[in-house]
């Protein structure tokens, strides 16, 4: 017998499932979720994940110090203007802001040389730009990989890359 997913989702299979079979024309959908789920969740950023929060993530295999340095090359290659910088002992946090957004980078060390990137950029109160937080973090991982202007793209970004 197949163990049951444990809590998060387990409660996502069951509010998707719950609006799928809201109208009877969805009841024959209803079997395929269990596949359908974790490719809806999954995405094809090419290794960046949106979450449901819509914050863009990514996990990198380099210190937090130059991911930070990356990540700080990219926001002045790309004219935005970095507020300010919040060392703590476990993460650092970038305050950014372009003309029309306020963007948040969280650089979290989770190894000595793991650290995931999380970028938040909000328009207002409610709406969020994935697209600038995937490109923030894209152009973080060209510096990373040597990169310059017009060079390639990162091994992880590339068609038939490993994220």
């Amino acid at each position: 017998m197949a163990a049951r997913p444990a809590g998060p989702a387990r409660l996502l299979r069951a509010l998707v499932l719950a609006l799928l079979l809201g109208g009877c024309a969805a009841a024959p959908v209803a079997p395929l979720l269990p596949a359908a789920v974790p490719a809806i969740i999954a995405g094809a950023g090419g290794g960046i994940t949106y979450t449901f929060t819509n914050i863009a993530y990514r996990t990198i295999t380099r210190p937090p110090e130059e991911v930070e340095r990356a990540a700080l090359k990219a926001m002045e290659r790309m004219s935005v203007r970095v507020e300010r910088l919040r060392h703590r002992e476990y993460d650092t946090e970038i305050y950014a802001r372009t003309r029309q957004l306020k963007i948040q980078i969280n650089l979290e060390r989770m190894t000595p040389t793991l650290t995931r990137m999380k970028v938040n950029a909000k328009k207002g109160l409610i709406f969020k730009d994935k697209n600038t937080a995937f490109e923030i973090i894209y152009q973080t991982e060209v510096f990373l990989s040597g990169g310059t202007l017009g060079g390639e793209p990162p091994k992880s970004m590339q068609e038939g890359g490993q994220p």
